[in-house]
């Protein structure tokens, strides 16, 4: 750099610069590496900056992709669980509001027969001791069975019930909607058959059974499709 320096002064008085000449080189030449020095010393700061705003950029993705993924994992977790707890639900409801009943004939049974039987459903020892002397055993077992599914088709309900409220953050809207509403169905099927068991109303017992089986299957479907969706079904097979 000093030779190059020496030898623009030497340009400058070999032409005629003078003093004023000789100033003026020097301001030049300083000045492109003044200008030159200053551009390369922001430039670096400005590479320096991309670079952090890159970084940062990258974090928020990663972030955000990370968050996405545990929120995708959750859900892949829950909804088998939510279809398992729904169809468990309809199964013990679905039976319960059936017009078409099954029971046992105590006739054709022993005691002890009977008594397992009981059990099995569970029973307990002092309704099973009721029954035993009643009377008339299948008019008292028919009832009184009622009432031993309807607390078990409520349970089932609230169990798939709570399962949905705790867990619907998890789920996308069109999910949350068909679930709220397969819900408000089957409670409404339960109430109505309670209410007509209470009031002997049979117009309001076939009423719970005929507005579920109406209207359960498209319900059902819909969940189902929501589902395949959410899951990537069609990828998966």
């Amino acid at each position: 750099m000093i030779e190059t320096f020496f030898e623009l002064i030497g340009k400058i008085v070999l032409y005629g610069g003078g003093a004023v000449g000789i100033a003026y080189g020097l301001f030049v030449f300083l000045g492109k590496n003044w200008i030159e020095n200053k551009f390369a010393t922001r430039l670096e700061a400005y590479k320096a900056e991309q670079n952090k705003e890159l970084e940062d950029v990258k974090y928020k993705i990663n972030t955000l992709f990370n968050r996405v993924l545990k929120i995708h994992d959750k859900e892949m977790e829950i909804l088998p669980e939510a279809w398992s707890r729904l169809h468990d639900a309809i199964d013990h409801i679905s039976s319960l509001v059936s017009v078409y009943q099954e029971y046992p004939d105590f006739r054709k049974l022993k005691d002890p027969e009977i008594v397992s039987y009981l059990k099995s459903i569970n029973w307990n020892q002092h309704q099973i001791d009721e029954l035993l002397e009643a009377t008339d055993r299948n008019k008292h077992f028919q009832e009184n069975i009622f009432w031993h599914r309807l607390a078990d088709a409520k349970k089932r309900f609230s169990d798939f019930h709570k399962f949905i409220i705790r867990n619907k953050i998890f789920m996308g809207e069109e999910l949350k909607n068909h679930f709220s509403k397969v819900g408000d169905l089957l409670w409404e099927s339960l109430v109505t058959k309670e209410v007509g068991e209470e009031a002997k109303d049979y117009k309001m017992i076939v009423e719970s059974y005929t507005k579920l089986k109406e209207n359960l299957n498209q319900i059902v479907s819909d969940i189902e499709k929501s589902m395949q969706k959410r899951l990537r079904y069609h990828e998966a097979v």
